[in-house]
């Protein structure tokens, strides 16, 4: 807040000054509307919803820049300050829903302040479901083979509710993706085998807090990591 700087006067001017300044600050206690009592936007902190349909990039902005955008459900959170979203270490889970036929056809990552993000998109019908969780030794569905991405913990996230792609699709084929975040190292993203589309997250340091989420317009499936203080 802006300090208000004063010159010395007369004993009766600065007491008709001082009770001027005291009509003014009345509700300093309460938490007023004026610059005198009220909060301070640039120090406050609020708690934010999930994240809405017209969030990640529904907009037209990305959500893989890692650049200062407000699609993450931060409600436009003053600057320097990280407003907190749930996340845990726990296991984090939602049944498909409707007429589920899902293909998997983007893949993408990026940084943000306070948080490393994937992004899993689809096109189709239905609400996907998923499985998140940390795993210590991830294979791969179908096959069995052993999973290795890099970072000292492994998240795995299953979804529910798609499909295998035929000759014409425009299908996302499994890769590894590389991250240059605090949190996240590497990501495996897997192929699709009975109705599931496996995602294996390489975690830096240990087993750090993460949320699962969809998003509609086009479907997505978000994966958060926070990143983990020193």
């Amino acid at each position: 807040m802006q300090r208000r700087r004063f010159r010395y006067a007369p004993a009766a001017a600065l007491a008709a000054a001082a009770l001027a300044l005291a009509g003014c600050n009345g509700d300093s206690d309460g938490g007023g509307s004026g610059p005198y009592g009220a909060p301070d936007p640039a120090t406050s902190e609020s708690a934010t919803d999930e994240p809405t349909d017209d969030d990640d990039g529904a907009d037209g902005t990305d959500d893989t820049d890692g650049g200062d955008e407000t699609d993450d459900g931060s409600q436009d959170e003053p600057s320097g300050r990280v407003a907190p979203f749930p996340a845990d270490t726990s296991r984090d889970t939602q049944a498909a829903a409707g007429d589920i036929d899902l293909l998997l056809v983007e893949a993408r990552t990026g940084r943000h302040e306070g948080y490393d993000r994937v992004v899993l998109e689809f096109t189709g019908s239905g609400t996907p479901g998923w499985v998140g969780e940390y795993v210590e030794n991830p294979v791969q569905d179908g096959s069995g083979l052993p999973i290795e991405v890099d970072g000292e913990a492994t998240i795995q996230v299953t979804v529910e509710g798609t499909r295998y792609p035929d000759k014409t699709d425009d299908y996302f084929s499994p890769t590894v993706l590389s991250v240059e975040g605090e949190a996240i190292e590497e990501v495996d993203v897997g192929g699709t085998f009975e109705g599931y589309t496996q995602v294996v997250v390489g975690v830096d340091d240990g087993d750090a807090p993460f949320r699962v989420f969809s998003l509609t317009d086009p479907t997505r499936v978000v994966i958060d990591v926070q990143h983990t203080e020193d």
